[in-house]
Protein backbone atom coordinates (compact mmCIF):
# COMPACT_ATOMS: atom_id res chain seq x y z
CA UNK A 1 0.00 0.00 0.00
CA UNK A 2 1.24 3.27 -1.31
CA UNK A 3 0.87 6.85 1.05
CA UNK A 4 1.67 10.43 0.07
CA UNK A 5 2.82 12.86 2.25
CA UNK A 6 2.65 16.81 1.52
CA UNK A 7 5.00 18.34 3.91
CA UNK A 8 6.08 22.24 3.41
CA UNK A 9 5.02 22.24 -0.28
CA UNK A 10 6.77 19.40 -1.64
CA UNK A 11 6.00 15.93 -2.71
CA UNK A 12 7.69 13.11 -0.65
CA UNK A 13 7.17 9.58 -1.30
CA UNK A 14 7.07 6.54 1.36
CA UNK A 15 6.32 3.27 0.70
CA UNK A 16 4.96 1.88 3.73
CA UNK A 17 3.31 -1.23 4.50
CA UNK A 18 0.61 -1.73 6.80
CA UNK A 19 2.92 -3.40 9.16
CA UNK A 20 5.15 -0.60 9.21
CA UNK A 21 2.83 1.38 10.23
CA UNK A 22 1.94 -0.55 13.18
CA UNK A 23 5.62 -0.23 14.02
CA UNK A 24 5.59 3.36 13.98
CA UNK A 25 2.31 4.02 15.85
CA UNK A 26 2.00 1.46 18.29
CA UNK A 27 -1.08 3.12 19.95
CA UNK A 28 -3.33 2.51 16.08
CA UNK A 29 -5.81 -0.02 18.03
CA UNK A 30 -6.76 2.86 20.17
CA UNK A 31 -7.39 5.44 17.32
CA UNK A 32 -9.70 3.13 15.87
CA UNK A 33 -11.14 2.53 18.64
CA UNK A 34 -12.24 5.64 19.12
CA UNK A 35 -12.66 6.18 15.42
CA UNK A 36 -15.54 3.64 16.09
CA UNK A 37 -16.94 5.06 18.94
CA UNK A 38 -20.03 7.10 18.65
CA UNK A 39 -18.82 10.73 17.74
CA UNK A 40 -19.49 13.41 21.59
CA UNK A 41 -19.20 17.21 20.02
CA UNK A 42 -17.77 19.58 22.79
CA UNK A 43 -19.25 23.17 22.71
CA UNK A 44 -17.10 26.28 21.89
CA UNK A 45 -17.38 29.24 24.05
CA UNK A 46 -18.01 31.47 20.75
CA UNK A 47 -21.15 29.30 21.15
CA UNK A 48 -21.86 30.59 24.64
CA UNK A 49 -20.97 33.97 23.69
CA UNK A 50 -23.28 33.67 20.17
CA UNK A 51 -26.57 32.49 22.61
CA UNK A 52 -25.93 35.12 25.38
CA UNK A 53 -25.54 37.79 22.60
CA UNK A 54 -29.17 36.61 21.05
CA UNK A 55 -30.67 37.05 24.01
CA UNK A 56 -29.44 40.16 25.17
CA UNK A 57 -30.10 41.79 21.77
CA UNK A 58 -33.92 40.47 21.86
CA UNK A 59 -36.08 43.22 22.09
CA UNK A 60 -38.20 42.15 24.99
CA UNK A 61 -34.59 41.62 27.09
CA UNK A 62 -33.56 45.38 25.79
CA UNK A 63 -37.30 46.85 26.98
CA UNK A 64 -36.65 45.21 30.78
CA UNK A 65 -33.11 46.65 31.13
CA UNK A 66 -34.53 49.93 30.27
CA UNK A 67 -37.32 49.54 32.21
CA UNK A 68 -35.06 48.46 35.55
CA UNK A 69 -32.65 51.27 34.55
CA UNK A 70 -35.11 54.14 34.73
CA UNK A 71 -36.72 52.67 37.81
CA UNK A 72 -33.30 52.68 39.86
CA UNK A 73 -32.79 56.18 38.26
CA UNK A 74 -36.11 58.28 38.27
CA UNK A 75 -37.46 57.20 41.60
CA UNK A 76 -34.51 58.61 44.02
CA UNK A 77 -35.04 61.20 41.61
CA UNK A 78 -38.47 61.97 42.09
CA UNK A 79 -38.15 61.42 45.83
CA UNK A 80 -35.30 63.86 46.34
CA UNK A 81 -37.04 66.31 43.72
CA UNK A 82 -40.66 65.79 45.54
CA UNK A 83 -38.86 66.44 49.37
CA UNK A 84 -37.75 69.98 47.96
CA UNK A 85 -40.32 70.77 46.51
CA UNK A 86 -42.31 70.21 49.25
CA UNK A 87 -39.91 72.14 50.99
CA UNK A 88 -40.16 75.18 48.84
CA UNK A 89 -44.04 74.74 49.37
CA UNK A 90 -44.45 74.83 53.10
CA UNK A 91 -41.86 77.94 52.29
CA UNK A 92 -44.34 79.87 50.01
CA UNK A 93 -47.45 78.99 52.41
CA UNK A 94 -45.89 80.20 55.43
CA UNK A 95 -44.39 83.66 53.17
CA UNK A 96 -48.20 84.06 51.94
CA UNK A 97 -49.37 83.78 55.90
CA UNK A 98 -46.99 86.38 56.83
CA UNK A 99 -47.78 88.63 54.29
CA UNK A 100 -51.96 88.30 55.29
CA UNK A 101 -51.22 89.38 58.85
CA UNK A 102 -48.43 92.17 57.63
CA UNK A 103 -50.58 93.22 54.40
CA UNK A 104 -50.01 96.75 53.94
CA UNK A 105 -46.55 96.57 55.78
CA UNK A 106 -45.39 93.75 52.87
CA UNK A 107 -47.30 95.83 50.24
CA UNK A 108 -45.41 98.38 50.92
CA UNK A 109 -41.82 96.90 50.31
CA UNK A 110 -43.06 94.84 47.54
CA UNK A 111 -40.42 97.70 45.18
CA UNK A 112 -37.54 96.73 47.67
CA UNK A 113 -38.56 93.03 47.06
CA UNK A 114 -37.92 93.63 43.45
CA UNK A 115 -34.78 95.54 43.59
CA UNK A 116 -33.04 92.65 45.69
CA UNK A 117 -34.14 90.15 42.85
CA UNK A 118 -32.98 92.08 40.04
CA UNK A 119 -29.82 92.06 41.77
CA UNK A 120 -29.93 88.71 42.80
CA UNK A 121 -30.29 87.90 38.95
CA UNK A 122 -28.02 90.15 37.60
CA UNK A 123 -24.93 89.17 40.61
CA UNK A 124 -25.52 85.56 39.37
CA UNK A 125 -25.37 86.06 35.58
CA UNK A 126 -28.96 85.66 34.86
CA UNK A 127 -29.43 89.13 33.05
CA UNK A 128 -31.59 87.56 30.13
CA UNK A 129 -33.32 84.65 32.08
CA UNK A 130 -36.29 83.09 30.21
CA UNK A 131 -37.48 80.90 33.32
CA UNK A 132 -39.08 77.71 32.33
CA UNK A 133 -38.56 77.98 28.60
CA UNK A 134 -34.84 76.93 29.70
CA UNK A 135 -36.62 73.54 31.04
CA UNK A 136 -38.53 72.88 27.96
CA UNK A 137 -35.81 73.65 25.46
CA UNK A 138 -33.65 71.11 27.70
CA UNK A 139 -36.75 68.58 27.80
CA UNK A 140 -36.71 68.67 23.62
CA UNK A 141 -33.05 69.43 22.92
CA UNK A 142 -31.29 66.84 25.45
CA UNK A 143 -29.12 70.64 26.47
CA UNK A 144 -28.33 71.19 30.17
CA UNK A 145 -29.78 74.73 29.99
CA UNK A 146 -30.41 74.31 33.64
CA UNK A 147 -27.47 75.30 35.92
CA UNK A 148 -27.41 73.91 39.15
CA UNK A 149 -26.69 77.54 41.59
CA UNK A 150 -29.77 79.16 39.60
CA UNK A 151 -32.32 76.78 41.93
CA UNK A 152 -31.38 78.96 44.81
CA UNK A 153 -31.88 82.05 43.15
CA UNK A 154 -35.16 80.75 41.58
CA UNK A 155 -36.13 80.07 45.50
CA UNK A 156 -35.27 83.89 47.12
CA UNK A 157 -36.70 85.46 44.65
CA UNK A 158 -39.92 83.51 44.68
CA UNK A 159 -40.33 83.63 48.17
CA UNK A 160 -39.56 87.47 47.80
CA UNK A 161 -42.36 87.93 45.61
CA UNK A 162 -44.59 85.91 47.05
CA UNK A 163 -44.02 87.39 50.92
CA UNK A 164 -44.40 91.21 49.50
CA UNK A 165 -48.02 90.33 47.73
CA UNK A 166 -46.95 90.19 43.87
CA UNK A 167 -49.43 87.94 41.71
CA UNK A 168 -47.49 85.20 41.02
CA UNK A 169 -47.98 81.10 40.65
CA UNK A 170 -44.71 78.94 41.92
CA UNK A 171 -44.55 76.17 39.72
CA UNK A 172 -42.12 78.15 37.09
CA UNK A 173 -39.44 78.41 40.02
CA UNK A 174 -40.91 74.76 40.84
CA UNK A 175 -39.75 73.62 37.71
CA UNK A 176 -36.38 75.28 37.63
CA UNK A 177 -35.54 73.94 41.34
CA UNK A 178 -36.12 70.16 40.10
CA UNK A 179 -34.41 70.84 37.13
CA UNK A 180 -32.02 72.44 39.10
CA UNK A 181 -31.61 70.12 41.35
CA UNK A 182 -31.23 66.89 38.93
CA UNK A 183 -28.55 68.79 36.68
CA UNK A 184 -25.42 67.36 38.97
CA UNK A 185 -27.24 63.92 38.34
CA UNK A 186 -26.91 63.70 34.61
CA UNK A 187 -23.57 65.45 34.86
CA UNK A 188 -22.30 62.90 37.13
CA UNK A 189 -23.97 59.59 35.06
CA UNK A 190 -22.94 60.98 31.69
CA UNK A 191 -25.78 60.75 30.37
CA UNK A 192 -26.25 62.17 26.11
CA UNK A 193 -28.65 64.42 24.74
CA UNK A 194 -31.44 61.78 24.97
CA UNK A 195 -30.82 60.76 28.32
CA UNK A 196 -30.43 64.03 29.60
CA UNK A 197 -33.47 65.17 27.92
CA UNK A 198 -35.89 62.00 29.60
CA UNK A 199 -34.00 63.07 32.76
CA UNK A 200 -35.73 66.95 32.55
CA UNK A 201 -38.98 65.36 31.46
CA UNK A 202 -38.53 63.82 34.98
CA UNK A 203 -37.73 66.85 36.64
CA UNK A 204 -40.63 68.44 35.44
CA UNK A 205 -43.24 65.12 35.80
CA UNK A 206 -41.81 65.20 39.40
CA UNK A 207 -42.50 69.38 40.05
CA UNK A 208 -45.39 69.16 38.52
CA UNK A 209 -46.91 66.25 40.38
CA UNK A 210 -45.76 67.30 43.64
CA UNK A 211 -47.46 70.63 43.67
CA UNK A 212 -51.01 69.45 42.19
CA UNK A 213 -51.32 66.17 43.45
CA UNK A 214 -52.08 64.58 39.99
CA UNK A 215 -48.69 62.05 38.83
CA UNK A 216 -50.46 60.66 35.76
CA UNK A 217 -51.74 63.84 34.29
CA UNK A 218 -48.22 65.38 35.50
CA UNK A 219 -45.95 62.40 33.38
CA UNK A 220 -48.37 63.15 30.33
CA UNK A 221 -47.93 66.47 30.93
CA UNK A 222 -43.96 66.48 30.99
CA UNK A 223 -43.67 64.76 27.29
CA UNK A 224 -46.73 66.38 25.79
CA UNK A 225 -45.26 70.26 26.53
CA UNK A 226 -42.10 70.49 24.56
CA UNK A 227 -43.04 69.15 20.69
CA UNK A 228 -46.90 69.52 20.63
CA UNK A 229 -47.98 66.75 18.25
CA UNK A 230 -45.28 64.76 18.68
CA UNK A 231 -45.18 62.73 21.82
CA UNK A 232 -42.32 61.61 23.11
CA UNK A 233 -43.99 57.90 24.50
CA UNK A 234 -39.99 56.94 25.26
CA UNK A 235 -39.89 58.90 28.25
CA UNK A 236 -43.66 57.88 29.64
CA UNK A 237 -42.20 55.01 32.27
CA UNK A 238 -39.46 57.19 33.57
CA UNK A 239 -41.72 60.19 34.10
CA UNK A 240 -43.97 58.10 35.70
CA UNK A 241 -41.97 56.55 38.35
CA UNK A 242 -40.65 60.21 39.12
CA UNK A 243 -44.41 61.87 39.18
CA UNK A 244 -45.08 58.58 41.30
CA UNK A 245 -42.43 58.74 43.76
CA UNK A 246 -42.76 62.56 43.72
CA UNK A 247 -46.41 62.42 44.85
CA UNK A 248 -45.75 60.09 47.32
CA UNK A 249 -42.96 61.54 49.47
CA UNK A 250 -44.72 64.86 49.05
CA UNK A 251 -48.34 63.39 50.80
CA UNK A 252 -45.98 61.58 53.30
CA UNK A 253 -44.50 64.93 54.52
CA UNK A 254 -48.23 65.98 54.66
CA UNK A 255 -48.50 68.26 51.93
CA UNK A 256 -50.59 66.23 48.92
CA UNK A 257 -53.18 68.56 47.20
CA UNK A 258 -57.09 67.40 47.88
CA UNK A 259 -59.43 67.19 45.08
CA UNK A 260 -62.12 69.18 44.25
CA UNK A 261 -65.57 67.58 44.50
CA UNK A 262 -68.14 68.31 41.59
CA UNK A 263 -71.73 69.17 42.56
CA UNK A 264 -74.32 68.81 40.81
CA UNK A 265 -73.03 67.25 37.44
CA UNK A 266 -76.59 66.46 35.00
CA UNK A 267 -76.96 62.79 34.87
CA UNK A 268 -76.75 63.08 31.16
CA UNK A 269 -74.80 64.65 28.55
CA UNK A 270 -77.76 66.19 27.41
CA UNK A 271 -77.82 68.66 23.59
CA UNK A 272 -78.60 71.72 25.38
CA UNK A 273 -75.51 71.34 27.34
CA UNK A 274 -73.51 70.03 24.52
CA UNK A 275 -73.93 73.60 23.22
CA UNK A 276 -73.09 75.01 26.46
CA UNK A 277 -69.64 73.53 26.99
CA UNK A 278 -68.59 74.19 23.78
CA UNK A 279 -69.88 77.83 23.87
CA UNK A 280 -68.21 77.95 27.58
CA UNK A 281 -64.95 76.20 25.62
CA UNK A 282 -64.64 78.62 23.16
CA UNK A 283 -64.88 81.49 25.98
CA UNK A 284 -62.17 79.67 27.79
CA UNK A 285 -60.13 79.39 24.67
CA UNK A 286 -60.46 83.61 24.56
CA UNK A 287 -59.54 84.31 28.22
CA UNK A 288 -56.22 81.76 27.59
CA UNK A 289 -55.12 83.78 24.01
CA UNK A 290 -55.60 87.32 26.27
CA UNK A 291 -53.60 85.96 29.38
CA UNK A 292 -50.92 84.80 27.43
CA UNK A 293 -50.72 88.35 25.26
CA UNK A 294 -51.33 90.20 28.21
CA UNK A 295 -47.90 89.22 30.01
CA UNK A 296 -45.93 89.33 26.66
CA UNK A 297 -47.52 92.57 26.27
CA UNK A 298 -46.84 93.86 29.70
CA UNK A 299 -43.06 92.74 29.30
CA UNK A 300 -42.89 94.88 26.24
CA UNK A 301 -44.55 97.92 27.69
CA UNK A 302 -42.33 97.99 30.89
CA UNK A 303 -38.97 97.22 28.74
CA UNK A 304 -39.90 100.56 26.42
CA UNK A 305 -40.45 103.19 29.18
CA UNK A 306 -38.06 101.62 31.74
CA UNK A 307 -34.88 100.69 30.20
CA UNK A 308 -33.18 99.85 33.49
CA UNK A 309 -34.40 97.07 35.35
CA UNK A 310 -33.62 98.42 38.70
CA UNK A 311 -35.96 101.27 38.20
CA UNK A 312 -38.56 99.12 35.72
CA UNK A 313 -39.03 96.68 38.61
CA UNK A 314 -39.32 99.59 41.57
CA UNK A 315 -41.59 101.39 39.59
CA UNK A 316 -44.01 98.56 38.73
CA UNK A 317 -43.82 97.03 42.44
CA UNK A 318 -44.87 100.55 43.48
CA UNK A 319 -48.22 100.39 40.37
CA UNK A 320 -48.70 96.38 41.78
CA UNK A 321 -48.70 97.52 45.33
CA UNK A 322 -51.00 100.57 45.06
CA UNK A 323 -53.93 98.41 42.93
CA UNK A 324 -53.75 95.82 45.50
CA UNK A 325 -53.97 98.16 48.84
CA UNK A 326 -56.74 99.97 46.52
CA UNK A 327 -58.85 97.10 45.72
CA UNK A 328 -58.98 95.85 49.98
CA UNK A 329 -58.60 92.42 49.23
CA UNK A 330 -55.76 89.74 49.34
CA UNK A 331 -56.85 87.30 46.78
CA UNK A 332 -54.95 88.45 43.96
CA UNK A 333 -51.98 88.45 45.38
CA UNK A 334 -50.11 85.20 45.37
CA UNK A 335 -51.00 82.17 43.43
CA UNK A 336 -54.95 82.90 45.15
CA UNK A 337 -55.29 79.41 46.27
CA UNK A 338 -58.10 80.10 49.32
CA UNK A 339 -59.93 82.06 46.27
CA UNK A 340 -59.47 79.24 44.09
CA UNK A 341 -61.46 77.01 46.75
CA UNK A 342 -64.48 79.41 47.18
CA UNK A 343 -64.97 79.40 43.37
CA UNK A 344 -66.04 76.02 43.28
CA UNK A 345 -69.10 76.73 45.87
CA UNK A 346 -69.70 80.23 45.27
CA UNK A 347 -70.35 82.25 41.59
CA UNK A 348 -67.48 84.94 41.47
CA UNK A 349 -68.18 88.07 40.08
CA UNK A 350 -67.00 88.56 36.26
CA UNK A 351 -64.22 91.17 36.37
CA UNK A 352 -62.06 88.80 39.21
CA UNK A 353 -60.47 86.79 36.38
CA UNK A 354 -59.62 90.24 34.22
CA UNK A 355 -57.83 91.91 37.18
CA UNK A 356 -56.34 88.84 38.06
CA UNK A 357 -55.18 88.77 34.74
CA UNK A 358 -54.10 92.11 34.74
CA UNK A 359 -52.05 92.20 37.94
CA UNK A 360 -50.16 88.75 37.03
CA UNK A 361 -49.42 90.45 33.66
CA UNK A 362 -48.14 93.36 35.25
CA UNK A 363 -45.80 91.00 37.82
CA UNK A 364 -44.06 88.89 35.65
CA UNK A 365 -43.38 91.03 32.60
CA UNK A 366 -41.86 93.42 35.33
CA UNK A 367 -39.22 91.31 36.38
CA UNK A 368 -40.84 89.26 39.52
CA UNK A 369 -40.54 85.44 39.93
CA UNK A 370 -43.15 82.49 40.53
CA UNK A 371 -45.32 80.96 37.66
CA UNK A 372 -47.71 81.14 35.07
CA UNK A 373 -49.77 78.19 36.11
CA UNK A 374 -51.31 78.64 39.30
CA UNK A 375 -52.94 82.47 38.28
CA UNK A 376 -53.97 80.15 35.17
CA UNK A 377 -55.81 77.82 36.97
CA UNK A 378 -57.52 81.17 39.37
CA UNK A 379 -58.22 82.96 35.81
CA UNK A 380 -59.80 79.58 34.29
CA UNK A 381 -61.66 78.73 37.66
CA UNK A 382 -63.22 82.22 38.01
CA UNK A 383 -64.19 82.43 34.17
CA UNK A 384 -66.16 79.04 34.29
CA UNK A 385 -67.42 79.98 37.92
CA UNK A 386 -68.73 83.40 36.64
CA UNK A 387 -70.36 82.26 33.55
CA UNK A 388 -71.90 78.94 35.07
CA UNK A 389 -75.87 80.53 35.42
CA UNK A 390 -75.04 82.14 31.84
CA UNK A 391 -74.89 78.50 30.15
CA UNK A 392 -77.10 76.41 32.55
CA UNK A 393 -74.17 74.73 34.53
CA UNK A 394 -73.80 74.24 38.58
CA UNK A 395 -70.78 76.42 39.55
CA UNK A 396 -68.15 73.63 40.67
CA UNK A 397 -68.71 72.20 37.09
CA UNK A 398 -68.45 75.66 35.27
CA UNK A 399 -65.20 76.15 37.91
CA UNK A 400 -63.96 72.98 36.96
CA UNK A 401 -64.44 73.34 33.00
CA UNK A 402 -62.71 76.55 33.35
CA UNK A 403 -59.82 75.37 35.32
CA UNK A 404 -58.74 72.54 32.95
CA UNK A 405 -59.69 74.22 29.52
CA UNK A 406 -58.17 77.36 30.15
CA UNK A 407 -54.91 75.36 31.19
CA UNK A 408 -55.16 73.39 28.05
CA UNK A 409 -55.26 77.11 25.93
CA UNK A 410 -52.21 78.69 27.96
CA UNK A 411 -50.21 75.45 26.90
CA UNK A 412 -51.34 73.53 24.28
CA UNK A 413 -51.61 70.18 26.10
CA UNK A 414 -54.86 68.59 25.67
CA UNK A 415 -54.54 65.29 27.21
CA UNK A 416 -52.62 66.51 30.31
CA UNK A 417 -55.35 68.44 30.87
CA UNK A 418 -57.66 65.84 30.20
CA UNK A 419 -56.07 63.57 32.64
CA UNK A 420 -55.45 66.29 35.17
CA UNK A 421 -58.93 67.31 35.13
CA UNK A 422 -60.27 63.58 36.17
CA UNK A 423 -57.67 63.46 39.10
CA UNK A 424 -58.32 66.49 40.48
CA UNK A 425 -62.54 66.45 39.83
CA UNK A 426 -62.95 62.53 39.53
CA UNK A 427 -64.46 61.05 36.44
CA UNK A 428 -68.13 62.25 36.95
CA UNK A 429 -67.47 65.08 34.61
CA UNK A 430 -65.10 64.17 31.95
CA UNK A 431 -67.47 64.08 28.92
CA UNK A 432 -68.22 68.02 30.09
CA UNK A 433 -64.23 68.34 30.73
CA UNK A 434 -63.10 66.64 27.27
CA UNK A 435 -65.07 68.86 24.87
CA UNK A 436 -64.32 72.14 26.70
CA UNK A 437 -60.76 71.20 26.35
CA UNK A 438 -60.59 70.26 23.00
CA UNK A 439 -62.51 73.19 21.88
CA UNK A 440 -60.11 75.01 23.64
CA UNK A 441 -57.28 73.70 22.51
CA UNK A 442 -58.40 74.20 18.64
CA UNK A 443 -59.35 77.75 19.05
CA UNK A 444 -56.53 79.53 21.52
CA UNK A 445 -54.47 78.97 17.96
CA UNK A 446 -50.68 78.81 17.84
CA UNK A 447 -51.13 81.19 21.42
CA UNK A 448 -48.83 79.72 24.61
CA UNK A 449 -46.97 80.92 27.78
CA UNK A 450 -44.01 79.12 26.70
CA UNK A 451 -41.83 80.30 23.87
CA UNK A 452 -39.51 77.05 23.47
CA UNK A 453 -42.75 75.19 22.67
CA UNK A 454 -42.25 73.20 19.23
CA UNK A 455 -45.56 72.64 16.76
CA UNK A 456 -44.51 69.49 15.18
CA UNK A 457 -47.91 69.53 13.11
CA UNK A 458 -50.79 72.23 12.58
CA UNK A 459 -53.62 72.44 14.07
CA UNK A 460 -55.70 71.86 11.26
CA UNK A 461 -53.84 69.57 9.00
CA UNK A 462 -52.62 66.02 10.02
CA UNK A 463 -49.35 64.74 9.30
CA UNK A 464 -49.23 62.26 7.17
CA UNK A 465 -46.59 59.37 6.07
CA UNK A 466 -45.71 58.87 2.36
CA UNK A 467 -46.68 55.52 1.28
CA UNK A 468 -43.10 54.58 0.66
CA UNK A 469 -41.83 56.15 4.37
CA UNK A 470 -45.33 54.53 5.68
CA UNK A 471 -44.24 50.77 3.62
CA UNK A 472 -40.69 51.10 5.09
CA UNK A 473 -41.97 52.24 8.90
CA UNK A 474 -43.72 48.69 8.65
CA UNK A 475 -41.35 46.87 7.89
CA UNK A 476 -39.32 47.80 10.04
CA UNK A 477 -41.57 47.18 12.71
CA UNK A 478 -41.95 43.51 11.77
Amino acid sequence: MKYKIIKRGKRRKSLLKSTEISAHIPEIGEIKAQINAPEIKIPEKKTFKKLIKLLTDDVHFLLIKFFIRWALIAVPCGVFVGAVITFFRAAVIEANAFRADHRTLMLCLLPLAGLVIVFLYRKAGFDHDTGTNDMIYAAHEGIKTVKKHKAPIVFAATILTHICGGSAGVEGASLQVGGGVLEPVSVFLKFGKNDSATLMMCAISAAFASLLGAPIGSAVFAIEVSIIGSIQYAALIPCVFASLSSWGITKLLGLGRESFTLLEVPAEFEPRYIAAVIALGAVCAATAIVFCRSIEGCHIIWEKFFKNPYIRIAVAGVVIAGLILLLGTDIYSGAGYKAMDEMFLIKMPIYVFAVKIALTSMTLGAGFKGGEILPTFFIGAAVGSALSGVFGLSVSLGAAIGFTAVFCGVTNCPLASLILGAEMFGGTGIMYLGTAIFVSYLLSGYEGLYSAQVFYQKKMKLRRYGKEKFLRARKKSN
